[in-house]
């Protein structure tokens, strides 16, 4: 079969070995909405090539585009982008420079940097421009490793080599698609992490990490605890294991363990985190069984299971609506209508953090750290802070299996009193939902 590329918003320039694609230009050889799916499925497409076509399309509608891209495109595929640069106008304003495209466009008569910059910036259909920082920034939003800023006319494809025919295209980038291999010698591949705090049920917990029949982990202990119970019962353990890895919060006790859970994050030396809160319980084949699943679909980001709820003595406890199954076999839900769901119905059926496990570079640029959105903190549901970025990034995977068990027990009473509680979770979901609907990611296309 031969490779699939694709030319966005061609107009009248055709490229041979692509399909040249556009609303209404009568040379395309398909006419599309491109602000809609694209109709390909996922993973066929080869490469993408646009010039001065992506500044037509608003900037929602452009993030959904560039969000479309990374689905249809395989593994290792490029998407390659040229169009103006709003630093170059930008410095044409401060510096009131005429630049002969003027001239030549038929449009001597501008007499002031003012309207010239106007006038780039809104004529000709231009809804949105753009600089490298932002271009970069919505790439990597939607999960699009970035190549880097592009010479004119070279491209790290052969078949975009020499494609610019547009002197105004100063702004030239290109992303690829990740191709999520299982990387081979990782050690560990895994990281167990466990924040931990309480030292209650903290022993069966590690014990539950350690009794994994993947082998090829870590399991790194953050202790939050104000005496040393945690610590002394890591000490008995690490006699005898020495992937248990021990790590006292110096920030112990300045919040509600966040800075616990964050020291976890950066510290952890895996490929991918599982986290194991210190009451919770893995099954044996948890990791396993996740490694499996990342190890057959290079587009998952996110992998969870079904949680059985267990009483503080480990009995079986009814299911709730949050952790009945969403789904009747173990499947493959896509990113988006997995967010959609989570934030229109408010029901966390992903689990808490001790049922999922993903990669550590798909959060690690997230700001100010990894259970943020929209560059604010999330505090109650920054579970579901988490699971929203690395769904706009690939798709998730839910296993049917209970391959953890949530403990309910007298010890998680709430640290505020239920109306700041109530307060905060209305702010969190609010922000989150904004960020949502705000980018248009609840929108089929």
């Amino acid at each position: 079969m031969h490779p699939i590329y694709l030319h966005l918003g061609c107009g009248g320039k055709r490229f041979e070995g692509f399909v040249n694609i556009d609303l209404d230009a009568p040379g395309a050889d398909m006419h599309l909405n491109l602000t809609k799916q694209l109709p390909w499925e996922r993973g066929t497409v080869t490469g993408i090539y646009s010039e001065h076509f992506f500044e037509h399309v608003g900037a929602n509608q452009g993030i959904r585009l560039l969000h479309e891209c990374h689905r249809v495109l395989k593994p290792g595929g490029i998407v390659r982008f040229a169009m103006p640069d709003l630093e170059y106008m930008i410095g044409d304003y401060v510096n009131n420079q005429i630049h002969p495209d003027w001239a030549r466009f038929g449009m001597p008569w501008t007499s002031s940097r003012c309207q010239r910059l106007n006038i780039a910036m809104r004529w000709w259909g231009h809804e949105w421009i753009y600089d490298e920082e932002e271009l970069v920034r919505i790439g990597k939003l939607v999960g699009l490793e970035v190549v880097g800023r592009c010479q004119y006319g070279v491209s790290s494809d052969p078949m975009m080599n020499n494609r610019e025919y547009r002197e105004s295209s100063q702004l030239i980038v290109e992303f690829r698609k990740p191709q999520r291999q299982i990387p081979a010698g990782a050690d560990p591949l895994v990281s167990i992490v466990m924040p931990s705090y309480k030292a209650a049920y903290f022993r069966q917990a590690l014990e539950s990490a350690i009794a994994q029949t993947y082998r090829n982990i870590e399991i790194l202990i953050t202790d939050d605890c104000p005496t040393d119970a945690i610590e002394n019962i890591v000490r008995e353990y690490r006699e005898s294991d020495d992937r248990i890895r021990y790590m006292r919060n110096p920030k112990a006790g300045t919040d509600i363990g966040r800075s616990n859970h964050c020291l976890c994050f950066e510290q952890a030396r895996g490929e991918f985190i599982k986290f194991l809160n210190d009451d919770d319980l893995l099954a044996p084949n948890c990791v396993e069984r996740m490694v499996a699943a990342f190890a057959g679909n290079p587009d998952i980001t996110l992998a969870t299971s079904k949680r059985q709820r267990i009483d503080r003595d480990g009995n079986f406890l009814p299911d709730i609506t949050a952790t009945q199954l969403p789904v009747q076999a173990d499947s493959v839900i896509d990113g988006l209508s997995l967010g959609t769901a989570l934030l229109s119905t408010q029901v966390n059926f992903v689990g808490e953090p001790s049922t999922v496990m993903f990669r550590k570079a798909e959060l690690a640029e997230i700001k100010p750290d990894f259970m943020s959105v929209d560059n604010q903190e999330i505090s109650w549901a920054s579970d579901v802070a988490i699971y929203i970025n690395l769904a706009l990034k690939g798709s998730t995977v839910y296993l049917t299996e209970a391959l953890s068990f949530f403990r309910i027990h007298e010890q998680q009473g709430q640290v505020v009193s239920a109306v700041a509680a109530q307060e905060e979770s209305t702010r969190c979901w609010n922000i989150l939902r904004d960020f949502w609907t705000r980018n248009e990611f609840n929108r089929a296309i």
